[in-house]
């Protein structure tokens, strides 16, 4: 393995340019870096000890490296200190092992398999310590035999509500630590049932009222759509408080000012006269939306009253089940976005070249190894910003980690089946 010096946005890391974690490796803390996060959040020594448990001799050992912190009281710190595991070990986040999630989570090996053990699901696995540490190694469960790849998807989505993470960052974590096995697979989730109280309050509506809210709520859902198409692409975009907000009616005469893409819309779906009156009283008085009033300038004719509309949460749920229209979920665990499956494969086709370094968008916060899309849940960690190997100066291009390469071998079929559209022929060649 060789050892590179990498650049993840605006800090200088070390990157292994291999990636490969031994599964029962969980990484010590720095000594340097807790006293750091501790003065960091003002606390002292006294009170980390109190707020972890622990005595402040002990808090004294780990900042002079002489003691190494326990699974439960290293869950407890990042809790207190209000970081991630990668602000005290160093290891990067998009790395993580089995052992790693469950010491995040404050639990022993005996603690997770007593949680299991819990599980309505995991009967008859006979889960124990023991076998929770084989598991992390790398090595043979004795006594596990996968009678289907359905029983090890199932052990993941197990773990994955006990350590209190989504179903993606456990199998990601299983195939670093168990490369070797046959792929896990997750279960269908069961689609969520449209809750009944939202359906009657749906039909409590007149036929105006509900044309009113179908209409506030297609405006919703596409400004939301133009959100998060910014935010991939990289450019500025607005908070929700902000675009939720939208202009309902100017009180002017339409030929000065026009319709707004609210009225617009609603006179398309036959309402003639969409004002801000009587019905969207209604509805707001039903906790389905509120009514914002202020004015606005409007060079030519000077201000003018402005009625703004958002949709509550209420009026959200209210109108799909009316509707009719699901959530949206996504692709099922652990598969990417289109968005992102696309910029993975841009990086595999690159091979030994690499990708430029200035790959456009969020899409590294998603993938890159020491990213985070939300900065708290870890990246995929299947993409890293470094030298091309045997090169040590000059500028860093993407690569992807063995982690990448290994998700883009395990799911090819599923993504030619779900994204027909994005080209991968011969990738498998050079992902191998």
């Amino acid at each position: 393995m060789i050892c590179v010096d990498g650049i993840i946005g605006r800090r200088t890391v070390a990157v292994n340019s291999s990636l490969r974690f031994p599964g029962n490796m969980a990484q010590s803390i720095s000594s340097q870096a807790l006293a750091r996060q501790r003065e960091f959040v003002g606390m002292s020594v006294t009170e980390l000890a109190e707020a972890v448990g622990v005595t402040s001799r002990a808090v004294r050992y780990w900042e002079a490296g002489t003691r190494t912190v326990g699974d439960r009281s290293f869950g407890r710190l990042l809790e207190v200190l209000g970081c991630d595991a990668q602000d005290l070990t160093g290891r990067e986040r998009g790395t993580e092992t089995l052992t790693d999630l469950r010491r995040a989570a404050g639990m022993s090996a005996e603690e997770t398999a007593s949680a299991l053990r819990d599980k309505r699901a995991a009967q008859g696995l006979n889960v124990s310590a023991e076998k929770i540490r084989d598991l992390e190694s790398g090595r043979q469960v004795r006594g596990w035999t996968w009678r289907s790849p359905e029983t090890p998807g199932r052990v993941v989505r197990l773990l994955a509500q006990v350590y209190g993470v989504p179903d993606r960052l456990v199998m990601d974590a299983w195939r670093r630590c168990r490369p070797q096995d046959s792929l896990p697979v997750l279960s269908a989730r069961q689609p969520r049932q449209m809750p009944t109280e939202s359906l009657t309050a749906w039909h409590g509506l007149n036929e105006r009222q509900r044309i009113y809210l179908t209409c506030i709520f297609l405006q919703d859902q596409e400004e939301e759509k133009e959100q998060q198409r910014k935010r991939h692409a990289g450019e500025v975009s607005q908070p929700a408080a902000v675009w939720r907000r939208m202009t309902m009616a100017l009180s002017a005469p339409p030929n000065l000012v026009g319709y707004t893409t609210l009225q617009e819309r609603l006179r398309q779906a036959g309402v003639h006269d969409p004002g801000a009156g009587s019905s969207m009283a209604a509805l707001e008085r039903r906790d389905l939306i509120r009514a914002y009033r202020d004015r606005i300038y409007i060079n030519g004719i000077g201000d003018v009253p402005r009625t703004r509309v958002e949709m509550t949460r209420r009026g959200r749920a209210v109108a799909r089940a009316g509707l009719d229209v699901p959530r949206e979920t996504g692709p099922p665990a652990p598969l990417l976005s289109q968005w992102l499956w696309k910029i993975t494969i841009r990086v595999a086709r690159a091979g030994e070249q690499g990708v430029d370094g200035s790959l456009a968008g969020r899409g590294p916060h998603y993938l890159a190894v020491g990213q985070s899309p939300d900065g708290r849940t870890p990246s995929r960690g299947f993409i890293v910003l470094r030298h091309p190997d045997g090169v040590t100066h000059g500028p860093y291009r993407w690569f992807l980690t063995d982690s990448g390469k290994r998700h883009v071998i395990d799911y090819l079929d599923a993504y030619r089946t779900m994204y027909p559209e994005v080209g991968t022929k011969g990738v498998e060649e050079i992902s191998r």
